[in-house]
């Protein structure tokens, strides 16, 4: 708490301001203190004298490596994969694509690799699912500058008009299918994460469109949302999303 305080501080602290920042005694500070400068973790100037943080602040700083959103979310994707035999994808918007931040494929021969880290938002399963917790009038931002936009296969929705119904049955049913939208013979089905924390994630698995019809989508949907509660419960999940959040807000 202390050095908290001295974190934050525009200039070195006296002994009496951070006895009162921290509300603790004068003479519980001064041996916490103590012991802090005698490790190099406080710094002691001036007289009457006041402290800042000390070097080994960070040389320790220095050695912290914050393990990465993939690092965190690998086994519950790993599992997921594994437990429906589809390709588990963990992302989030990014203008008008959408960021792959983890894909984790199944182990079995038959599957769906992604080619990149980024794919566009309008005719995805993530991509539509994030956009459908948006208002109407905030999706512009994340659709093509044109319409009609590009038709990858005949199922591909490619105006606005569209996309907005598109929207508002995800809304009403709580997930997103890209039916063949984005590939020839591939389906996606994605869920959201149940954070109110920006930025907006969203779980999907993508499969080969014949095992992933309606009946499938049945099976798989509670696995699914089992999967993206396990990955908010993670201890470290918050933390991960930080840096997320600074890149939607300076993008």
């Amino acid at each position: 708490m202390i050095l908290r305080h001295l974190g934050r501080a525009s200039e070195p602290m006296t002994l009496a301001a951070i006895s009162s920042q921290a509300d603790l005694p004068k003479s519980t500070v001064v041996r916490l203190l103590l012991v802090m400068e005698e490790s190099g973790f406080v710094r002691r100037v001036g007289d009457p004298p006041a402290y800042s943080i000390g070097h080994a602040v960070h040389e320790v700083a220095e050695g912290y490596h914050p393990p990465s959103m993939a690092d965190i979310t690998a086994p519950v994707l790993s599992r997921l994969a594994d437990e429906v035999g589809f390709t588990a994808n963990l992302g989030m918007l990014d203008g008008q694509s959408v960021l792959h931040l983890h894909v984790v494929e199944p182990r079995r021969a038959l599957r769906f690799a992604t080619d990149g880290m980024l794919d566009f938002a309008y005719c995805t399963g993530l991509g539509k699912l994030l956009m459908s917790d948006l208002p109407d009038d905030a999706i512009d931002a994340h659709l093509p500058d044109s319409e009609p936009y590009e038709s990858w296969t005949p199922h591909t929705v490619t105006t606005k008009a569209g996309i907005i119904v598109e929207l508002q049955h995800i809304r009403e049913r709580g997930y997103s299918i890209d039916n063949e939208e984005r590939n020839r013979g591939v389906t996606c089905m994605a869920v959201p994460l149940p954070t109110e924390d920006d930025p907006a994630l969203a779980l999907s698995v993508s499969a080969p469109s014949g095992e992933l019809d309606e009946t499938a989508r049945e099976r798989v949907l509670p696995i699914l949302k089992s999967a993206a509660a396990e990955l908010v419960a993670l201890p470290e999940f918050a933390s991960a999303l930080a840096p997320l959040s600074s890149r939607v807000t300076t993008s």
